[in-house]
């Protein structure tokens, strides 16, 4: 179809994807960045009116950005995973990559004891791009458990399969818990980092 008769501007085809206006991206944003709280102060139950008040938008903004809570949830699992993601790319250009590693799990657990819940450990929904963020942020962890072996600073049988599954674990157990105190996380990372010295 002719761009024009589709009522599209002249060289401008039906492929071109418009940007999203920049106020759009921010109230998503909000969006999100109230969920997010929302949830670690209320479990996962909460409605879609709190978090819409938390952002201080309409109940429309939040159904327009994500059609159903299930989305929202993923969409909080994904940003706090790329900010798991960003220590780790940050670990991986330290000449210290023994200290970075721990550095990178405290930062977490930091951020963890701040805004606890356990929606990445009992939600029941499923995300294509939740899976992909997960698989390039264990692949990123992977790649630093590798360079921390090679510079001796971590035990040359550990896998980043074990770093998930004990980090992942005291994460669980704390959140389980309702820990709060950012020393108790610390404190428990420090053991996990410890258990992989060699």
């Amino acid at each position: 179809m002719n761009p024009v008769d589709a009522g599209l501007p002249a060289g401008v085809t039906e492929s071109v994807e418009v940007p999203r206006r920049a106020d759009a991206v921010r109230n998503r944003e909000k969006v999100i960045a109230a969920a997010e709280q929302v949830f670690a102060e209320h479990g996962i139950e909460a409605g879609v009116p709190e978090i819409a008040e938390k952002a201080g938008v309409g109940k429309g903004t939040v159904y327009r950005n994500f059609e159903t809570k299930d989305d929202l949830v993923a969409a909080v699992l994904i940003r706090r995973m790329n900010r798991f993601d960003e220590d780790i790319l940050d670990a991986l250009e330290s000449d210290d990559p023994g200290a970075a590693f721990g550095e990178a799990l405290r930062k977490a657990a930091t951020r963890a004891s701040d805004l606890s819940f356990q929606a990445g450990i009992y939600w029941s929904g499923s995300s294509e791009e939740l899976i992909e963020v997960k698989a390039r942020v264990k692949g990123h962890m992977a790649r630093l458990v590798r360079k921390a072996q090679k510079a001796g600073a971590i035990r040359k049988d550990a896998t980043v399969d074990e770093v998930w599954i004990l980090f992942g674990g005291i994460c669980r157990a704390l959140g389980d818990a309702g820990e709060k105190d950012p020393k108790v996380w610390r404190r428990h990372t420090d053991l996990v980092v410890d258990a992989f010295r060699p």
